[in-house]
């Protein structure tokens, strides 16, 4: 089969080569790919910045994706093949703490598909039962390529749910700040975006079309701000966005921290405390998260239409420099 590999730890270094089909484990399940999409995190390790350093090389690539099962392990009752499913990324042990308390999502154990074993931008993956879904019914399955970063922003905003009539500020209108977006406005939030000059062309055009309220990209970000907002969703891992929302958030009001930034950046806590602001840091989801997730978008919630691009395998490379570009919103990669 065909599957894109990071084969080397340095910028570059993709190649799709061909391999042999995986075979199930006794407690695993062979999915058939339908989809999988490229996020930035994949961009990150394409290019071998710092954040992404942690990744195991060589390594079939993709962590967000779905398909249809095609072979089970001996020990496999709940999935049968045929079925259609979406994987989570984030492989948790069950075992430690962190999972005994429900907090999967931050396993003491954790290891990644797509980063530490095979992954989905394959035609087949071998993925543990623990961490599959059945999707909605009659939901398309290349949609499933979007739970695991629905999940993401369903889980930041559950973290300070808004409130009807709040005022939402976005920062950063990539994949994960529109699909947070789109979930706050239906807890009933007014939600502003945020972007920069080079965000003006695709990205904040695309937040207006799914209901969201771009500002100027060309105004600093204090003084696009009229009135200071209820809560800001931190999507842009850039250090300047968090240090602006410091600024434009209102006194006692909250700011969760989505976007991973590729390296250290300096906070204003100063400006944190005097105004009792609650900073709260987010990382991919629960089970119950992405089940959840899943039923978003198939309900429109989520129009996953509207978010994803589509490109052949073969083309994955093309997929990577246009979403490194902006060209697109998010490529969705089809075997």
């Amino acid at each position: 089969m065909k599957a894109l590999f990071k084969m080397a730890p340095r910028p570059g270094a993709l190649e799709i080569r061909d391999v042999p089909r995986p075979l199930p484990g006794a407690d695993e399940i062979v999915v058939d790919v339908a989809g999988a999409s490229i996020c930035g995190s994949d961009l990150h390790i394409a290019h071998w910045d710092p954040m992404a350093q942690w990744t195991t090389t060589p390594v079939i690539m993709g962590h967000e994706f779905g398909g249809i099962v095609r072979d089970v392990g001996s020990a496999i009752t709940a999935f049968k093949p045929g079925d259609a499913v979406a994987a989570e990324s984030v492989i948790w042990c069950g075992r430690c703490p962190r999972c005994r308390e429900g907090k999967t999502n931050v396993c003491d154990e954790r290891r990644l598909l797509g980063l530490h074993v095979p992954g989905g931008l394959a035609e087949a993956v071998a993925v543990p039962e623990r961490l599959l879904h059945h999707l909605p019914a009659g939901m398309p399955v290349e949609h499933a390529a979007l739970g695991e970063p629905a999940t993401v922003a369903l889980h930041a905003v559950l973290l300070q749910p808004p409130h009807p009539g709040d005022v939402v500020l976005v920062t950063g209108p990539g994949p994960i700040g529109l699909l947070a977006g789109r979930i706050a406005l239906a807890f009933g939030a007014r939600v502003l975006i945020s972007g920069t000059p080079a965000d003006a062309s695709k990205r904040l055009p695309a937040a207006k079309e799914l209901g969201l309220e771009p500002l100027d990209a060309g105004v600093p970000l204090q003084e696009a701000i009229q009135s200071p907002v209820d809560l800001v969703l931190e999507s842009s891992g850039a250090g300047a966005a968090l240090d602006a929302a410091l600024h434009v958030v209102k006194r006692g009001g909250g700011i969760t921290l989505i976007g991973m930034p590729s390296q250290t950046i300096g906070l204003d806590l100063a400006q944190a405390l005097r105004a009792e602001i609650a900073l709260r840091a987010s990382y991919f989801g629960t089970w119950h998260d992405f089940d959840r997730a899943l039923w978003l978008i198939a309900d429109g919630t989520i129009p996953a239409e509207r978010i994803l691009s589509p490109y052949s395998l073969d083309n994955a490379l093309t997929a990577f420099e246009d979403a490194g570009a902006q060209r697109v919103l998010k490529p969705l990669v089809r075997p």
